[in-house]
C-alpha cells in the first residue's frame, strides 16, 4: 500500500509551537480557513480540558463539525491533576507538489522519533534536543545556542538541526510579531544579594536551585555540583521557598515572572528556539523531503532575519522587565561570545557534509561571522530602541 503524503513532521500536539507552524502552513499554500478553524478550536482546548473523560469526549465530539477531522484526546502531563485534553492528532496539506503529513506528538518527544526512524523531520526547541540526545553529544554543556549542536554530535545518529524554523507569535509589548527565543534564566524573589546570583557561584555554595523535572539532566551535565531540587512549577516553588530560593525558568515575554514579583538574573545557561530537525539519512535518499525543507526555508543563525527577530525579542523582554532583570548581559554578549566559535558555533549551510562542520571548516569565517553579527545586531537594536523607548513612570 502506498502512503498518500511524501513527507512527515511532528509537531507539538497542543501549545505556542503547533499553533505558529500552522499559520506558517498558510504562507506555503494551505488552506486559511481549515487553519482558523483547527487554531479556533485549539484555543478553546485547555480551558475545555477535564479530569473527566466523558467531559473530554464530549468537547471531541461537538468540534467535529466545526473543523477538519484532526483532533484526538491526551493526558495533559504538564498540569499537576493531568486532565484530559484535546490536542491535534494529525492533517495533510498539499505544500507546493508534495503532500505533507503533519502528525501532533508530546512536545519532548520530536527527536526521540527521528532517533528510531519515524519521522522525517522535526519542530522542536534546543532545550528538547539537549533533554532527550545528549548520549549523542561531545559535549552538551558547551551547547548553548543551536548553532553549535551538529557539531558537537559525535556518536552515529541521523538527528541534525536544519535551521531556525523563525516561527513568531503577536507580543503585547511592542505590538508586533516576534519570534519565540526564550531563555533558560535563572530567577529569584529578591533583587539584591550578598554574591552574584549564577551557577558557578550556586554551585560552590550548594545552593538548592528548582529545576522542571525534565530539565534536570541538561542542568546535572553542565553544573554536576549543582543542589538541583526537580519541581513541577520553578516559579511557584521559588515563591513559596525561603528567602534565597532560586529556579531555573524557561522566559520568553517575562509576563509572568513580572506578574509574580519575581526577579531574572543575568544570562541564560542556554537560548532555544523553534528549529527544523531533520532525519539527515532520510534527507540524503529523499527529493521530496529536500524540496520540502527548502520551501520551508531554515534559517541560518548569523542570517540577517534572525539577527533582526533577535534584537526585537530582546528588547521586549527588557522593557518589560525592567528594573527586574538584574546583570543583564549586553545583547550581543546574549546572541553569542568571541570565543564560541571554539566551540562549534560556525556559519554552516545545509550543503555541508553532513552539516557536521569539522574544527578547521570556517572556523576563521566563523569569528568573522560573529564579529560581523555583533556590529549588525547592535544596529538593529539601537534603531528598536529609538523606536521603541523606555517611558519611566
Amino acid at each position: 500500500m502506498n502512503a498518500p503524503f511524501h513527507v512527515t513532521c511532528a509537531i507539538p500536539r497542543s501549545g505556542r509551537t503547533l499553533n505558529n507552524f500552522l499559520q506558517k502552513l498558510v504562507d506555503l499554500g494551505a488552506s486559511s480557513k481549515e487553519i482558523d478553524a483547527i487554531l479556533q478550536i485549539l484555543s478553546q482546548s485547555k480551558s475545555r480540558s477535564s479530569l473527566k473523560l466523558e467531559e473530554a469526549l464530549n468537547f471531541l465530539v461537538e468540534v467535529r463539525t466545526k473543523a477538519p477531522s484532526c483532533f484526538s484526546l491526551f493526558v495533559d502531563r504538564k498540569r499537576f491533576h493531568r486532565p484530559y485534553r484535546l490536542g491535534f492528532l494529525g492533517y495533510d496539506w498539499q505544500i507546493g507538489p508534495y503532500k505533507l503529513r503533519v502528525e501532533g506528538e508530546e512536545p519532548h518527544n520530536g527527536s526521540s522519533l527521528i532517533r528510531l526512524d519515524e519521522v522525517d523531520f522535526t519542530v522542536v526547541g534546543l532545550d528538547e534536543l539537549l533533554s532527550m540526545t545528549q548520549y549523542y553529544l561531545r559535549d552538551p554543556s558547551r551547547v548553548t545556542k543551536w548553532g553549535m549542536y551538529n557539531y558537537h554530535l559525535e556518536k552515529p545518529t541521523g538527528i541534525r538541526i536544519a535551521g531556525s524554523a523563525m516561527l513568531c507569535s503577536y507580543n503585547e509589548v511592542l505590538q508586533t510579531e516576534i519570534q519565540d527565543i526564550v531563555g533558560f534564566f535563572l530567577i529569584s524573589k529578591v533583587s539584591e544579594r550578598k554574591h552574584p546570583l549564577n551557577l558557578k557561584t550556586l554551585s560552590r555554595f550548594g545552593q538548592q536551585v528548582f529545576v522542571k523535572g525534565r530539565y534536570t539532566g541538561i542542568v546535572m551535565a553542565a553544573y554536576p555540583k549543582l543542589n538541583i531540587v526537580s519541581v513541577e512549577d520553578v516559579e511557584d516553588a521559588v515563591l513559596a521557598g525561603e528567602k534565597g530560593c532560586v529556579g531555573l525558568e524557561i522566559v520568553q515575554s517575562g509576563s509572568t515572572v513580572k506578574r509574580k514579583g519575581l526577579f531574572l538574573h543575568g544570562g541564560p545557561l542556554f537560548l532555544s528556539e523553534s528549529l527544523y530537525v531533520v532525519d539527515y539519512d532520510r534527507y540524503v535518499s529523499s527529493e521530496a523531503l529536500q524540496n520540502v525543507i527548502e520551501l520551508l526555508n531554515p534559517v541560518g543563525y548569523f542570517e540577517e532575519a534572525r539577527l533582526k527577530q533577535f534584537a526585537r525579542w530582546y528588547r521586549a523582554l527588557e522593557i518589560n522587565l525592567g528594573s527586574a532583570w538584574t546583570d543583564k548581559p549586553p545583547i550581543t554578549e546574549l546572541f553569542c561570545e568571541s570565543s564560541d566559535s571554539e566551540h562549534g558555533l560556525r556559519p554552516y549551510r545545509l550543503k555541508t557534509r553532513h552539516w557536521k562542520p569539522s574544527d578547521t571548516y570556517q572556523r576563521d569565517q566563523a569569528q568573522q561571522g560573529i564579529d560581523r553579527a555583533h556590529k549588525q545586531l547592535l544596529g538593529y537594536y539601537q534603531k528598536i530602541c529609538a523606536e521603541y523607548p523606555i517611558v519611566s513612570v
